[in-house]
């Protein structure tokens, strides 16, 4: 079967509820996005009733092209019969990089108290709130000055 490229040119704004879900269905959400849907009745379909808002086109398939071995990636005889220190250090059970340099993990209670030491940190820079005091009513100056 052939693949088809559906691109939206147009935007949904002011269009047909179902033609909104036609394309959402297509999976097209922007304008400028294409797709590849495998060319079918029911597709073609829903080409047909949106042709307004997109374009499309027929993908030819092309078989991708085998890249060439380098020498140097090819396996020897030699190379295979010969232990790795990957090999020998999943025996131990320790990843190699980590057999070979001896380094640990730092644990997940090590990070806890970290980050709360942090936090009180912030907490110590940050001065506490006054509570809010509420201004005197003027009601009493005015009222003495209408007297």
């Amino acid at each position: 079967m052939a693949t088809l490229r559906i691109t939206q040119r147009r935007s949904v704004i002011g269009t047909r509820q179902a033609h909104r879900a036609t394309l959402r269905t297509l999976g097209l959400k922007k304008i400028g996005q294409s797709v590849d849907r495998e060319d079918s009745d029911p597709i073609r379909g829903m080409l047909r009733s949106v042709a307004h808002l997109i374009s499309f086109e027929e993908v030819v398939e092309v078989p991708p092209a085998k890249k060439p071995v380098a020498k140097s990636a090819r396996k020897t005889p030699e190379a295979a019969e010969k232990p790795t220190a990957k090999a020998s250090a999943t025996k131990t059970g320790k990843p190699a990089a980590k057999a070979a340099s001896g380094i640990k993990k730092r644990t997940t209670k090590a990070k806890s108290s970290a980050t709360k030491k942090t936090a009180a940190k912030a907490a110590a820079r940050k001065p506490a709130k006054k509570p809010a005091v509420k201004a005197a009513s003027s009601r009493g100056s005015r009222a003495k000055k209408a007297e």
